[in-house]
């Protein structure tokens, strides 16, 4: 398409070389700071609209700009025939890059070539290829820097998508920016509210910019610019029918021009109020598409049906040689004929071809087609449109055409023959079955799901057909795609009614994980996995066990450790001894030793073992031992692992594979942990960022169980902050709805919140009340997943509010159970509470304290340590030392934003040395960092604080280490302050800020 074609396109006034957009400038100022930035540090943009809004047209313009600043470009474009095949889109944008592989390494090189398809067999796994396509990609730039543009992404397969959201993790030290283009996803019609479960745009998080309708004044700029004929008249008919979509005012003028000479009435203002007679006769919701149909039902049947063949066929059926061949032996018209009318309807272009075909009077027979021949179509909404008015008997035989000329062996004619296919056929449900499975072998849950479902409805037999729809529910739910999951099982329960679906297995788990995650429900759980884990103990089980004991026993723990429901231990007691290390090791744990081995009772706590260090040592061996090339459930129960032992941070390489191979329902829950991580060792601003995003985006999508693991780690730094307000808003959802889904440890957790933000504010009595209604003295009941985080809030309530010897009884009994032997910061915390609970003498235990390896990898509680030793050290006359202990706990308070402890610290500090505190004490009560005034009025308050401080010439890392957060995190905020301020580089931050004050521009 060219750019004078561009829906949304030059307007008057843009001069030659640099056209102007109508409405869009923060689109193209975000696309130029990006480019712009490159050698800087890697960045990507993502532009989300609605068919005809503008984003191929701003891709263009990315393309122009990068092209002219001699930078290199590679395209992906998304087509749906494609999307369920593995790394189709990946191929296109790394296969220029392929002539050039030494910085791969043997086994990077093998994975990316068997997933590009240039060596035999099942693409690896997705993490596998994501490292090898950042190589490439690294590789490149180090040439010139690498601009990618990734068109209708939501046609990528969600292999690519994965591995492009990876990509864009990994940009920031590499020159190299990814500007992608997507739809906004679907609802469900019974779901107005609820996106559908896609993932594709989720796949590549980053700056997501909507592309928004114009509004009146630019779309009537837009019309008069590029349709100056337009009567006025008219100008209201086409502005109301286009509602801002720049591709209907650039297209619906067209139409009305080639209709006027035979209805004149279009030329005139509308008569119906809503001025949508122009799309009578257009079904609701394809108006856009819809606007080319009358063109395409122009073409002679031969053309059209070539052109359908092309839509459905992706980027095999585009290629023009490929397409000429189909058409020989499809329709009888001469091909130079058919593509005579394609090219004068102007619906599609033949690009790159090097011969003109029947030039000579035949139809090209014997003439070889130019390598790089293709059919290139106006407009996305042209496929669309096709399809669309096809007829499903035209749709097939397309289908069927593409079927016969693709390979035997190629898993796209599979596909196409599913399509073509009317009624059952046992014999294709059996070939889709097997690729379905070998997809999911290798980890493509989400492509196979649906690869399952088409062949349960090509089965005949009721029982089959049955089995393969719960099969494809449990595919779909491991693939993220849960509305996807409740839609197939609602299918196996209406096959299978009035009994329940078969496998039951296989149903059980599949049912239990949708009701988790969607309802944040663990009843079906509770109430199926420990059944069908009996199952695949028997015989009759055998099949699935393989594929299911683990995963099965991964959700028995997660839902055992957030009930507490004994019914959720008994089963992981009765099955973890059958099964592999790491489900053993992730029980052992969350719960201490299984039933016979260790002390009587001894899933009261962590309990000590012969080796101090085991669970920890066990752990890395684990890890160590998974394969590298893919992705296995025992993966998950280590992850689960390390949450228990407060690590993820220390296995990142053990996350990682999930995050960039999967939907967001699990990315969030890899998230949720990594938020919690963030908090424990100090990386406030980041957890609650993460926190509160998350949150929102879980609650939008309808996944109530990762909201309640967003909402607990916000929760964590409220509490930690002081903020006792913004705690019990969280009541509804973590306190009251969490009792009544029976998540119990949730409440639990923010009962004991209440502890820590009472003592933020120096409330010991208060905080004494909350601690021993949640825990008596001396009793440890079963595990919890924060039993340990409250133990210092415990302690220092205990202490603080006169029952020193219930802390020593406390910390008796947590001592016998071994919870110090369960990792690093279990024992530190416990360091930190038998300080506390010490004789105000007692410098031995605070200097332990001080002395544990690796100290201040956990802020929060080694500061709040030396704030109740800078007191008793005051307390006894020593005042430097004091000083010195005071001050350093306020330092790191002040960075936490940790403004209620901060405030303690400051007081405690002017107490051994007047004044001292005062001025910090005074920033501190301001706020925390994110909340500090004044701001620059065109910026939020985080925003304005760090480019205050790039204007004085700080760097990334020097501004992080200020504020406490990552120089990664710094160039973020920047990278939104840039387009705010109107600049491209960092030496014009200062005169920005200068020049806007001196505007006096209101606040935003």
């Amino acid at each position: 398409m060219e750019a004078d074609d561009m829906p949304g396109g030059p307007v008057a006034g843009a001069e030659r070389g640099a056209e102007v957009l109508a409405g869009r400038d923060e689109q193209l100022t975000a696309i130029d700071a990006a480019l712009a930035g490159i050698a800087a540090a890697g960045t990507s943009v993502l532009l989300r609209g609605d068919p005809g809004m503008g984003k191929t047209a701003l891709l263009k313009a990315a393309e122009t700009k990068a092209r002219a600043a001699r930078l290199r470009v590679l395209r992906m474009t998304g087509a749906e025939a494609e999307s369920g095949l593995p790394f189709a889109a990946l191929h296109q944008v790394l296969w220029p890059l392929l002539v050039d592989t030494r910085a791969l390494s043997a086994e990077q090189r093998d994975a990316l070539e068997s997933a590009l398809g240039v060596r035999e067999g099942m693409p690896p796994e997705g993490f596998t290829v994501a490292g090898a396509a950042l190589t490439l990609l690294a590789h490149a730039a180090l040439r010139r820097p690498v601009v990618v543009l990734l068109d209708d992404l939501q046609w990528a397969d969600p292999s690519s998508a994965a591995v492009f959201g990876y990509l864009r993790r990994h940009l920031a030290p590499l020159p190299v920016v990814i500007v992608g283009a997507t739809r906004p996803t679907a609802r469900p019609d019974d779901e107005p509210h609820a996106p559908e479960e896609s993932g594709d745009a989720e796949g590549l998080p980053g700056r997501v910019i909507d592309l928004e309708p114009l509004d009146e004044r630019q779309a009537r700029r837009l019309l008069r610019t590029r349709h100056p004929w337009l009567p006025d008249t008219a100008h209201h008919r086409v502005l109301r029918a286009a509602g801002g979509n720049p591709l209907a005012l650039h297209e619906l003028p067209v139409q009305i021009r080639r209709a006027a000479p035979d209805h004149p009435a279009l030329l005139a203002a509308p008569a119906a109020a809503d001025g949508t007679e122009c799309f009578d006769e257009l079904p609701l919701g394809t108006r856009l598409g819809s606007l080319y149909e009358d063109s395409l039902r122009a073409l002679p049947d031969s053309a059209r049906h070539v052109l359908l063949v092309a839509a459905l066929g992706g980027s095999f059926a585009q290629r023009v040689s490929v397409l000429r061949d189909m058409a020989r032996h499809a329709v009888t018209t001469p091909w130079t004929e058919i593509r005579r009318r394609i090219e004068a309807s102007g619906l599609a272009r033949f690009d790159g071809t090097d011969v003109t075909d029947g030039a000579d009077g035949t139809d090209g027979a014997g003439r070889a087609e130019g390598a790089q021949g293709l059919i290139v179509f106006h407009h996305p909404l042209v496929r669309a449109c096709l399809v669309h008015i096809a007829s499903p008997a035209e749709r097939r035989a397309a289908h069927r055409l593409l079927a016969r000329a693709l390979p035997a062996a190629s898993p796209q004619r599979i596909t196409h023959l599913a399509a073509a296919t009317v009624g059952t056929d046992a014999q294709l449900a059996e070939l889709l079955h097997a690729r379905a499975d070998g997809m999911a072998a290798q980890g493509g849950h989400a492509e196979a799901a649906g690869m399952m479902a088409r062949a349960a409805g090509l089965s005949p037999d009721p029982a089959t057909r049955t089995a393969r729809l719960v099969a494809a529910s449990g595919m779909a739910a491991r693939g993220g795609r849960l509305r996807l999951a409740v839609e197939l099982l609602a299918g196996a329960e209406a096959e299978a009614r009035p009994e329940q679906p078969e496998p039951t297995a296989p149903y059980a788990f599949a049912l239990a994980y949708t009701r988790l995650q969607l309802h944040g429900d663990p009843a079906p759980s509770l109430e199926l996995l420990p059944g069908a884990l009996d199952l695949l103990a028997s015989p009759e089980g055998r099949d699935h066990r393989a594929c299911l004991l683990e995963p099965m026993l991964f959700l028995l723990l997660v839902v055992a450790v957030h009930t507490g429901d004994e019914r959720a231990w008994d089963a992981v007691d009765r099955h973890a001894g059958d099964a592999t290390e790491p489900v053993a090791l992730c029980r052992r744990a969350w719960a201490g030793p299984p039933p016979g081995e260790g002390a009587p009772g001894a899933r009261a706590g962590a309990a000590p073992t012969a080796d101090p260090d085991d669970v920890p040592r066990r752990l890395r061996e684990a890890v160590a031992a998974l394969p590298a090339d893919r992705e296995t459930p025992a993966a998950w129960l280590l992850l689960w692992t390390a949450a228990a032992l407060d690590a993820v941070g220390e296995h990142d390489a053990l996350a990682s594979p999930f995050v960039r191979h999967h939907a967001y329902v699990t990315q969030a829950f890899i998230e949720s942990l990594r938020a919690h991580d963030d908090f424990l060792h100090g990386r406030w601003h980041t957890a609650l960022a993460t926190a509160r995003d998350g949150a929102r985006t879980s609650a939008a999508h309808g996944y109530a169980f990762n909201e309640m693991l967003f909402l607990q780690n916000a929760g964590q730094v409220l509490a930690a902050r002081g903020d006792a307000d913004a705690l019990a808003a969280l009541e509804p959802l973590l306190g009251q709805a969490a009792r009544e889904r029976n998540t119990l440890r949730a409440a639990e957790r923010l009962h004991g919140l209440r502890t820590l933000c009472a003592l933020a504010h120096g409330r010991a009595d208060e905080a004494w009340d909350h601690a021993r209604s949640l825990t008596a003295p001396g009793e440890i009941r079963p595990p919890g997943p924060w039993f340990h985080l409250s133990l210092v809030d415990w302690v220092q309530a205990a202490v603080d509010s006169g029952h020193r010897p219930d802390a020593l009884r406390h910390l008796r009994a947590v001592r016998a159970a071994g919870t110090a032997r369960a990792s690093a910061h279990q024992a530190f915390l416990m360091a930190v509470a038998e300080a506390l609970a010490g004789e105000a003498e007692a410098d031995q235990l605070f200097e332990a304290v001080y002395a544990f390896p690796g100290a201040e990898r956990w802020p929060f509680p080694l500061a709040r340590a030396r704030l109740v030793h800078g007191a008793r050290l005051r307390r006894r006359g020593l005042y430097g030392s004091a000083a010195a202990r005071c001050r350093a706990a306020l330092d790191t308070f002040t960075r936490l934003g940790a403004t209620a402890w901060a405030a303690q610290a400051a007081r405690a500090l002017d107490a051994v040395a007047p004044g001292a505190g005062a001025e910090i004490e005074a920033e501190a009560e301001a706020g925390p960092p994110d909340d500090t005034p004044p701001r620059h009025p065109l910026l939020s308050p985080q925003e304005s604080r760090i480019a205050e401080l790039a204007a004085q010439g700080l760097t990334n890392r020097q501004i992080g280490e200020r504020l406490g957060l990552s120089p990664r995190t710094i160039g973020a905020h920047l990278y939104k302050v840039f387009p705010k301020l109107g600049i491209t580089t960092r030496a014009g931050i200062a005169r920005a800020l200068e020049e806007t004050r001196e505007r006096e521009t209101p606040a935003m």
